[in-house]
């Protein structure tokens, strides 16, 4: 009997294990639509870029894929390689400062991105901490998103163009990012074609975006 891919996602969403820790950001809405997403599609070769609990990680693993989890953060590290462990799942975890440390391509890149680029480990802290009230991040998030949205672009922009070198052709970026991000991204980095978008429905102003390179990557 063939298992649809639908099927694992549900079965693999439904089965993950997720312990907290002070300033690792917890799962909500759009860290599920970003793994669901990612994995809809034939299992291969996946980045977790910023991988915080490790969610995205295990969902993928759980589906069949081969997963680098990366994060810049000691704390955000440790719970990452113990939820995986609560999983029963062995995704590649390792520091790196976005592309730093990561080498070969792959088939899908998801990444949800710091509301501030030049986050700490003190400023993870109170981020975390705000994002667990879920009425309360979401006004922040309407409040301060006009002045991220113009501090943000030029750390996306990098973002975007060094995932071109680390996509297999027909590779997918992933971002949650806002409908704002989402339209002026493509004008700022050649080649870059937005495919998807998908509204988090509990989080207004943040969707989880689907982009290729036009001709391939790599």
């Amino acid at each position: 009997m063939t298992v649809s891919s639908d099927s694992r996602q549900s079965s693999a969403s439904a089965a993950i294990r997720i312990e907290n820790a002070l300033g690792v950001c917890g799962v909500r809405e759009d860290t599920r639509l970003l793994a669901e997403t990612a994995s809809r599609a034939r299992a291969g070769r996946a980045l977790d870029l910023g991988t915080g609990s490790g969610y995205v990680a295990i969902h993928l693993a759980l589906c069949g894929w081969d997963v680098d989890a990366v994060d810049v953060s000691p704390r955000a590290l440790e719970l990452a390689r113990h939820n995986t462990g609560l999983n029963g799942v062995a995704p590649n975890v390792f520091r790196s400062n976005l592309f730093e440390a990561v080498s070969g391509t792959y088939d899908v890149i998801a990444c949800n991105p710091p509301m501030r680029p030049d986050e700490t480990e003190g400023s993870r802290l109170i981020t975390a901490t705000l994002r667990r009230v879920g009425v309360l991040a979401n006004f922040l998030v309407r409040v301060t998103q006009p002045v991220v949205e113009r501090k943000r672009l030029d750390f996306l922009k990098e973002l975007a163009s060094c995932a071109r070198g680390h996509l297999a052709p027909g590779g997918r970026l992933l971002l949650v990012i806002s409908p704002l991000e989402e339209v002026e991204l493509p004008a700022c980095v050649p080649g870059l074609v937005l495919k998807a978008s998908l509204p988090v429905a509990s989080i207004p102003g943040l969707n989880v975006t689907t982009y290729t390179f036009a001709g391939g990557a790599g």
